[in-house]
């Protein structure tokens, strides 16, 4: 996916998950306006999660890794430089699921205020492998939808 323009990358991959719940047999909505902590809301006829989309990034050294970002960015002011931001880790109940996708493969986390600022996934590998993280390789059952 082209990198040009994050926003618009991140629109995309947040239609693309929408597009795949319901597919599943998801009810999905999405809030309007940029307020919210998450980007979707995913109803499988049971709850309705709060799920929040990330894009992922390749390592630059290692083209089987991909970095996901599992927090929030604030607005800050800075004295210097004027507007900024800052990372936050998310708030126990602000979300339910972060999910991302790298390299077409989908990954899924819950409990995102105990992850770390960010997650090394390998699409190309078992999703039960050694790597601890690759355990939320196409995790639908995170979602209900597997």
């Amino acid at each position: 996916m082209a990198r040009g323009n994050l926003k618009g990358t991140g629109y995309i991959l947040e239609l693309e998950l929408a597009l795949e719940c319901m597919k599943r047999g998801a009810e999905v909505s999405l809030p309007i306006g940029d307020n919210a902590h998450y980007d979707l809301l995913v109803d499988n006829g049971k709850k309705i999660l709060k799920v929040q989309v990330k894009s992922s990034s390749i390592d630059q050294n290692d083209s089987a890794k991909y970095w996901i970002n599992t927090q929030r960015k604030l607005p800050t002011m800075s004295s210097n430089s004027g507007p900024s931001s800052k990372a936050v880790a998310y708030a126990e109940g602000a979300i339910d699921v972060i999910a991302s996708k790298a390299d077409g493969v989908w990954f899924f986390f819950d409990e995102a205020h105990l992850l770390p600022s960010s997650i090394t996934v390998f699409p190309s590998r078992e999703r039960n492998c050694k790597n601890k993280w690759n355990k939320g390789k196409e995790s639908w059952e995170l979602l209900d939808l597997a």
